[in-house]
Formats: structure tokens, C-alpha cells, sequence
């Protein structure tokens, strides 16, 4: 991991700093393909004529050097890299990365940690095996590997392991000569100070509007479990289940961990819903009664009218952090 700050003045009292409450986190993962593309010559050696090929269903397409499941192992471990940083982060356009609030960085970096190792022990154990790999393939497509594979793989395996990537940085935005490395095509100050309250009014905007939207999800969701329907495009409903109540709770400790510009009134109705309908004690049996569905659905919709407030309480709010917030 690396970490990159860059000092800058204070800012005045009545503002907030943004890099005072989180860092931005760029995940970089990088496998060898494995693969090489389906040729002419490729098709004319197995028998096949590409001149009769439909053009506009057909392309010449790619060939695997070794088995799919191999490739796509490296693909999951990336996919939930990204998933865990994807949990507790808001993209962040000014400079391609995301969003972490900096009390949740210790555990983002404990799962990416553990995931890149595991990532590098799958590199030299796929590194190890790869002879027997090619082997296999030769063995189970021996025409196939013979006059369209054969000559396509690397002579030292070991070589592969520079194909492989998986790297974690952190780093913060601060003063205009960080934005100018960032925005290389800004020329003068002002428009360097333009670009940057621009973006960061963006930012607080979409920050504000992701958490309000996901409140709002959760919400209907959790509505449509309770009562019975089907949510969104479902056509069947699905039933309240112990993982559906376990995932409920992750949302709101998601909620309250992400707040990072204070939007109380919803964090205080989160706080409350919970300690009356979702405390750790609760089973799927304790939602039956037609009494507490009814308090639940009451409660929910009080917290998605809150929420989805678009009117002139709503733009104050927002409008406010985007004058307080800065770099």
C-alpha cells in the first residue's frame, strides 16, 4: 500500500475539509489473459471456411490457453476485492478512484490484505502447476492444441508472474499542484480553483444522494419482505428470512459508518428503527403479527418520505455542505 498527503493552509473554521474525513483508494488488479485470438488460419487448419461465416453474427472471437475455471479464479478474487471496497466507498471522479471514510479504512485494508494474498498464493500455485495445465489441455484437445495452440505458450512460466497485479494505495488531494498532476489539462489558477470547487460540489451532491437513494431502497425492500409483495421487478414475492434481517442490519451499520457529512435526522430514525424492530434477539417469527407489520411499514415509510425529500429542506442541506465543504 502506498500513501501519498499533501500539504496544505488551513481552512477557515466554518469549512470542513473533505480529506480530514476520508481518503481516496485506487484498487488495481491485473491477471495474464491467458488467451490469444481465433485466426483464419486458425479455422482453415480445423476444417472450417471463414469466408462462410455470417459477418454479421460472427467474429473471429478468442482461444483459451488453459482451462476457463483457472482464468476466472483469479476473476472472483478480484470481483470481491472490489465488492469489499465497493461496500464502504463512494467513487470519486476527480481522480478515477473511490471514497473511504477514514474509520473504515482499517477494515477495508484488513480484507484487501488478506485477498491479495490470497490472490499471489493462487499466482505461484497456477505458476507451479502450469506445465500440467498445458499438458491437460494438449491431452483433451490434442488437434485442436496441435495446429492452432501449440508455439502460443510462454517457455519459462515463471515469467508469468509479472502478468499478475494487485495493488492498494491511498492517498489524499490537497492544494493545486496535487490537482494539476490530476488534471494535467488545467492551465491557469482560476480555472484550477474553478475545476476543483466544481468537483467537490459534485462529490457532496452524489455522496449525499447515494446514501439518501440506498436509504430509500432499503426501505421499500424491507416493506415488500414484510408485507408479503415483490419488490421492484420480482413477480413472485420472496419471504423474510434470517439472511434477509442479517443483510437489513449491515445496512444500517453501512448507514451509520458512511455518514460522513451528518445527515442526523435519517441516521436517527436508521438508529431508532433498529433498536425497536431489528435488535440482535429478533427472528423471522417476531415480524408475523399483523400489529407489528403495521408499526414496521409505518416506521419505514416515515424514513423514505425522509429520504426522498427533494424540496426546499432537502437543497438546503446539500446546499449548505457544498459551500462548507473543500479541499
Amino acid at each position: 500500500m502506498n500513501t501519498t498527503t499533501v500539504q496544505k493552509p488551513q481552512s477557515d473554521q466554518d469549512t470542513i475539509n473533505l480529506f480530514s474525513l476520508g481518503v481516496l483508494v485506487n484498487l488495481r488488479i491485473r491477471q495474464w489473459s491467458g488467451r490469444k485470438m481465433i485466426t483464419r488460419s486458425d479455422l482453415l487448419k480445423v476444417g472450417y471456411d471463414p469466408d462462410k461465416l455470417p459477418p454479421d453474427i460472427c467474429n473471429l472471437g478468442r482461444k483459451l490457453l488453459v482451462g476457463k475455471s483457472e482464468l476466472q479464479a483469479f476473476t472472483q478474487i478480484e470481483q470481491r476485492a472490489r465488492k469489499v471496497l465497493e461496500r464502504w466507498s463512494v467513487p470519486f471522479n476527480v481522480a478515477s478512484a473511490h471514497f473511504v471514510p477514514i474509520k473504515m479504512l482499517p477494515t477495508i485494508e484488513q480484507q484487501i490484505v488478506e485477498l491479495k494474498d490470497e490472490f499471489f498464493k493462487r499466482v505461484d500455485s497456477f505458476i507451479a502447476r502450469f506445465s500440467e495445465l498445458v499438458e491437460k489441455v494438449k491431452n483433451d484437445h490434442p488437434e485442436f492444441w496441435d495446429k492452432c495452440l501449440n508455439g502460443l505458450y510462454p517457455p519459462n512460466p515463471k515469467a508469468l508472474r509479472s502478468k499478475f497485479r494487485f495493488d492498494w494505495y491511498t492517498f489524499k488531494i490537497a492544494g493545486i499542484d496535487s490537482i494539476q498532476e490530476i488534471e494535467s489539462d488545467i492551465k491557469t489558477n482560476d480555472s484550477i480553483h474553478s475545476k476543483i470547487n466544481e468537483e467537490v460540489g459534485k462529490f457532496v451532491e452524489e455522496y449525499v444522494e447515494v446514501m439518501r437513494t440506498e436509504t430509500v431502497r432499503f426501505c421499500e425492500l424491507m416493506t415488500a419482505r414484510i408485507s408479503g409483495q415483490p419488490y421492484g421487478n420480482e413477480t413472485d414475492a420472496k419471504k423474510l428470512t434470517p439472511k434477509s434481517i442479517s443483510c437489513f442490519r449491515n445496512y444500517l451499520d453501512r448507514f451509520q459508518n458512511m455518514n460522513i457529512f451528518g445527515d442526523k435526522e435519517i441516521e436517527t430514525m436508521l438508529s431508532d428503527f433498529r433498536g425497536t424492530f431489528l435488535d440482535s434477539g429478533v427472528t423471522t417469527q417476531d415480524f408475523e403479527s399483523a400489529t407489528v407489520k403495521n408499526s414496521i411499514t409505518t416506521a419505514l415509510e416515515a424514513i423514505r418520505a425522509k429520504a426522498a425529500i427533494e424540496g426546499e429542506n432537502g437543497s438546503r442541506f446539500v446546499g449548505e455542505l457544498k459551500r462548507r465543504v473543500v479541499l
